[in-house]
């Protein structure tokens, strides 16, 4: 390996994971949306990619509460990135209403 690549790996090692995992979340997210031939304009692009990215970003903080390694951001970017926005909010909007209606009716969560 060249001295030059040596150094690109280097500092790629070193950026702090939430931010590499925004940033798969955002080169994904933008590679799907453009993949989809849906709806291509830039703008719808870049929203969708900065979303992911900030979907991401709040993932990557309860990784760290949880006390989680690190590393599981990169893969809940990747994951955020692929499946859309859409998708992580329809399946967020799912899980709370299960949990409300499990607290309606007294029962014990699964």
């Amino acid at each position: 390996m060249s001295a030059a690549n040596s150094e690109i790996v280097e500092w790629l090692n070193n950026i702090p994971r939430p931010i590499a995992g925004a940033l798969m979340s955002i080169f994904i997210a933008s590679l799907r949306v453009v993949y989809d031939k849906e709806e291509t304009r830039p703008i719808r692009v870049a929203m969708e990619a900065l979303i992911c990215g900030g979907l991401t970003l709040t993932v990557a903080s309860g990784i760290s509460a949880l006390g989680l390694n690190t590393n599981w951001v990169m893969f809940a970017g990747g994951t955020i990135g692929y499946f859309g926005s859409a998708t992580v909010r329809a399946y967020a909007l799912r899980v709370i209403d299960r949990n409300l209606k499990d607290d309606e009716d007294g029962e014990e969560k699964k």
